[in-house]
Order: structure tokens, then sequence, then C-alpha cells
């Protein structure tokens, strides 16, 4: 039972999501050939992860039925607010390792996350970046990209086309995670009416672009493969990828928070694990 609680803490009060944003910038320093960044970079990421996170599921008022985060969230508004106070100290820790230059793109990457979950979009009746469908999954793709592909290289020489590479990558693949947690709030969705891309063109149909997208990361290793010719990346990717279906096999059968926090989002930190543990082989 301890061990159950403490696995619900660490699920729900989205630590283990900042962790897998951690080990995504180190997979990219990887992957590029860099060395990774500094302690206080690794503790802005996991701060601004964590802060984004329990700002967002804070204020959250519905979810898919029978929701155990949400429960938990409603049960537990003192410990948001002890982590957001966390969080806010790790980010002022780490301001102490960046340049002037970081602080501009700090602000704008601030920006579209606060847009992201807080109703400021001055279009009609005040909305949230995430009440617009498609332009919800493209922006937190996106962010996820620009966090733990470019913000980690930003102030080193990197080889352009392999950093497209990586970055292209990326976004894809936070692309299909996004869409099967859209897949799970079709239902809240279509009530809201926001236009998903599951509520526009149905479970079976996205089901199969997510799996058209796992095709194409998998073309596109081979592309970087042979551009970079490091079987062991190759095969860590082929491995996770393999997972990531399987795992969205799983999510057709349980619609449990447990199987997309620990599964689906796992595999953000699976992948990262995996070119870590092959690049020692290197």
């Amino acid at each position: 039972m301890r061990i159950k609680k403490l696995w619900e803490f660490i699920l729900f009060s989205s630590i283990f999501v900042a962790c897998c944003a951690v080990g995504l910038c180190i997979e990219t320093n990887i992957l590029l050939g860099l060395p990774f960044n500094s302690p206080g970079f690794y503790c802005f990421v996991f701060g601004a992860t964590l802060l984004q996170y329990n700002l967002h599921y804070s204020t959250k008022k519905k979810a898919v039925k029978n929701s155990q985060r949400l429960q938990w969230s409603f049960q537990n508004k003192q410990v948001h607010f002890i982590l957001l106070v966390i969080a806010s100290l790790l980010i002022l820790f780490s301001f102490f390792s960046f340049h002037l230059k970081h602080f501009i793109i700090l602000a704008c990457l601030a920006a579209v996350s606060f847009l992201y979950s807080f109703p400021f979009l001055p279009m009609g009746k005040r909305r949230k970046i995430k009440d617009y469908g498609f332009l919800k999954i493209v922006t937190l793709s996106l962010l996820w990209t620009l966090v733990t592909v470019w913000f980690p290289v930003n102030t080193m020489h990197v080889d352009n086309w392999l950093f497209f590479l990586v970055f292209i990558k990326r976004f894809i693949f936070m692309f299909v995670l996004c869409l099967l947690f859209d897949l799970r709030d079709i239902e809240i969705d279509r009530e809201e009416r926001i236009n998903t891309l599951p509520v526009k063109l149905g479970k079976a149909a996205c089901y199969r672009l997510s799996y058209a997208l796992l095709i194409l990361l998998l073309l596109l290793s081979v592309v970087q493969y042979i551009y970079v010719p490091q079987l062991s990346f190759l095969v860590a990717v082929v491995i996770s990828l393999l997972i990531t279906f399987w795992v969205i096999e799983q999510t057709k059968k349980n619609n449990s928070d447990i199987i997309y926090l620990a599964g689906i989002d796992g595999m953000m930190l699976l992948q990262a694990v995996l070119i870590y543990a092959f690049s020692l082989n290197l």
C-alpha cells in the first residue's frame, strides 16, 4: 500500500514527467555528440516542468471518468502548493547558470506555456490554446521539442543537419504521445466542443495516424544512421518504438491514468534511458 501511494505521488505530482523532460534533454546532447549541460540547467528544466504541470492540474476541473489523478489533485491542494514553491525555488536557483540572452528565450517559452493553460487569448470569449484542438497538440508538441532539443544546445556549436533530424524526430514523437492523450480525453473534448484530431477524425483514424508516425520515425532514424553511422542509437530507437507500439495497444484496453502517466509519458524516459545505455558502448 505504501509503495502504491508513493508511486501515485510520483506520477500525480508530476515529478515523473519532470524527470522525463530532463531525460530527453540529456538524450539530445548524446545524440548530437555534445557535453552535458550544467546541473543548474537541469534544475531549471525539472522545476519549470513541475511548475507548469502543477499549475495546470491544480486548476483543472474536468477529466476522464473516475480519474485518479483529478481525485488526487482535489485531495492534495496543499501538496500542489508546496510543489509550486519548490519548483519556483529551483527555477530561481538555476537562473545563475544562464546568460542574459537566455531570458528572452525563456520569456517566450513561458508565455506560450501559460497561454496553453490559462484563458488569455483575445479571440471572442477568452480561451486557452488547449481549447483549440489542432493548435493545442501542435503547440504542446512544439513546446516539448523546443525545451528538450533546442534549449539544451542553443549556445553550442551543432551540426545543423543532425540537429534538424533530431528536432523533427522529437516533434513527431511528442505529437504521437500528445495524440494518445487526446484519444483518452475524446469524450470530454467532444462535450466541450474542442475539435481535437480524435473528435474530428475518430479513434480508428487517429490510431492509424499514430502507427504511421511511428513508421516515419523509424525511417528518419534510418536516415540519421546513414548520416551518422551509430548502430547502437538505431537499435535503441527501434526498441523504444516497438515498446511504444505495445503501450499504445494497451491503452485500447485500459483507460486509467496510470497507464497514460507511467506508460505513455514513460516512453519519453524509456527512450532517453535506452539512448544513454547504448551510448556507453560507443
